[in-house]
């Protein structure tokens, strides 16, 4: 035993550790411990008792797994230190996994790097290394990056960052990848920065111009694709800085389909004419909406994202014991309500893309409409409790046959209902009424005395993206503005439609109608 080291080894204890780690640590600073091959602690530092807050004494050489199980009663950070565990189905002891650059946050609130490598005699060595803010700061930089780079992957649209010195390619997701091919953007990352080339047809020349391509708005092009296929794209840029770099990203959205209807519909009558300004006027909107909610998609989800990554990877494999603290309660409702938020987020994105790509698709069965209202209102009732609101239901006897998506029809009511508990007052009237008819089919109405909505905005509120409330509202109202333009999609694939009447300050009510010929008999 010397100042440093409390041992019964007869080899030198740093000489075994230099053995085991590339870079030896400092054992005047560094916490490290040694478990020989029988699971027996045979050599510890002082800097270890000090990282973990106990007093000289707790340890002791010879101690085994057994041993540290009883001190984290009065310890609970020695755990880190057990690198043994028994086998229970022949007896023997086994390492654990090596552990390498494990983070863990200590009861003191210190920050300590966790390193465990085996031995060359069978044994095990530990080090905890506390970490500056410094290291802790760069660690959390380095999830964020991670995270961008994840989220632009995901995307269903192409994205594609260059850099602006070098027109290196930082990212590149599937999507884009599947259009230009490898040797495209092989041949990008090899062309030098140009400046106002002047070639706006030439798809490379617009890409490697970095003024030009990040100042896109709306820039159409015909792509012959890798896939074999022609695709018409829809372009727009912005100019980002991306992991240090000045850098411009731009998205790529196929607007094949919608190019092609436009060709049909040139070739029909000046009233088709005017129908197909129309819309694709309101696609040119709809693409407005979702470019400027992109802009803000990285901050509208990192947040529930660093919620997910930094609680949930804790509490949900308990991989430091069972949950006990106030404050790990606490974790847990922030990451439900972050995961819930981004998932419902995520999920309406992907539903309007696969709407304005015409590949909705309906999964229809038959079922009981009557037994879904139901199980939806339950659901949705939690809510109605919080904010005290009086609901009362109008619901058929007897089941009722119905042929059609259930999962969706299940959307459209909880999206009615959700929006009237929104925008309705704590203590307010919620009225729901299911009516079924066999010539005219059914009738699902959702009417509340909210805040309502003005005339003038009943068009534009069916418009992704958009909400009923503006600067001339009394308040901002949580959300993406995707509920009644998923609703009025869902309820057309039906066969149906959506209306809305609603006085401003007086309440609003929404119908959804589905076609009599839905309707069937269950026997």
């Amino acid at each position: 035993m010397n100042e440093l080291w409390n041992t019964d080894l007869s080899a030198d204890v740093e000489d075994v550790i230099k053995s085991v780690f590339r870079k030896a640590p400092d054992p005047t600073r560094d916490g490290v411990v040694l478990w020989g091959r029988s699971g027996r602690l045979e050599a510890f530092n002082a800097a270890v008792l000090e990282l973990l807050g106990m007093p000289d004494g707790t340890l002791s050489l010879g101690m085994d797994a057994s041993d540290i199980h009883v001190l984290q009663k009065t310890h609970k950070d020695v755990r880190l230190l057990n690198g043994f565990a028994s086998d229970l189905l022949t007896g023997d002891l086994a390492l654990c996994e090596p552990r390498e650059d494990l983070r863990v946050l200590l009861e003191s609130g210190r920050m300590v790097r966790v390193d465990s490598r085996p031995c060359h005699d069978g044994g095990l060595a530990t080090v905890l290394t506390e970490l500056s803010n410094a290291d802790i700061q760069i660690a959390a930089v380095g999830a964020e990056i991670v995270s961008l780079r994840d989220i632009l992957e995901d995307c269903p649209v192409g994205v594609l960052v260059l850099c602006n010195d070098t027109n290196a390619c930082l990212v590149a997701n599937t999507p884009l990848k599947s259009w230009l091919g490898p040797d495209f953007l092989a041949s990008l990352s090899a062309e030098a920065p140009r400046r106002g080339d002047g070639e706006p047809d030439n798809l490379m020349a617009v890409l490697a111009d970095p003024n030009f391509s990040m100042s896109m708005t709306e820039y159409e092009v015909q792509l012959d694709a890798a896939d074999g296929e022609t695709h018409w794209m829809l372009l727009s840029g912005r100019p980002i800085t991306f992991e240090g770099n000045a850098a411009r990203i731009v998205w790529f959205r196929d607007i094949s389909v919608r190019k092609r209807q436009a060709h049909d519909l040139q070739s029909k009558v000046a009233e088709k004419t005017r129908q197909l300004e129309e819309a694709l006027h309101r696609a040119d909107l709809a693409s407005l909406a979702k470019t400027q909610f992109l802009a803000n998609m990285s901050h509208e989800l990192r947040t529930p994202l660093n919620s997910i990554i930094g609680f949930s990877d804790l509490l949900q494999k308990e991989m430091f014991g069972p949950i006990g603290s106030e404050r790990y309660v606490e974790f847990v409702h922030h990451i439900h309500s972050a995961g819930a938020h981004l998932l419902e987020l995520i999920n309406d994105i992907l539903d309007v893309s696969r709407i304005e790509l015409g590949e909705m698709g309906l999964k229809e069965d038959m079922f009981d409409i009557g037994r879904s209202v139901s199980a939806t209102i339950a659901m949705i009732r939690p809510k109605l409790v919080e904010k005290g609101h009086k609901f009362t239901a109008e619901l058929p006897r007897g089941p009722i046959g119905f042929r059609g998506d259930e999962r969706q029809v299940r959307q459209v009511l909880m999206n009615l209902l959700t929006n009237a508990v929104k925008f309705t007052d704590p203590r307010g009237e919620i009225e729901l009424k299911l009516m079924v008819d066999a010539e005219t089919g059914i009738s699902l109405s959702v009417k509340d005395n909210g805040i309502g909505i003005r005339e003038t905005d009943l068009e534009r509120v069916l418009n992704p993206f958009e909400q009923a409330t503006d600067e001339t509202y009394s308040r901002s109202i949580e959300g993406a503005g995707l509920g009644l333009y998923l609703t009025q999609a869902i309820a057309q694939a039906h066969g149906g439609a959506l209306k809305i009447e609603s006085q401003l300050n007086r309440g609003t009510t929404v119908t959804v109608t589905l076609p009599a010929e839905r309707l069937q008999s269950l026997e």
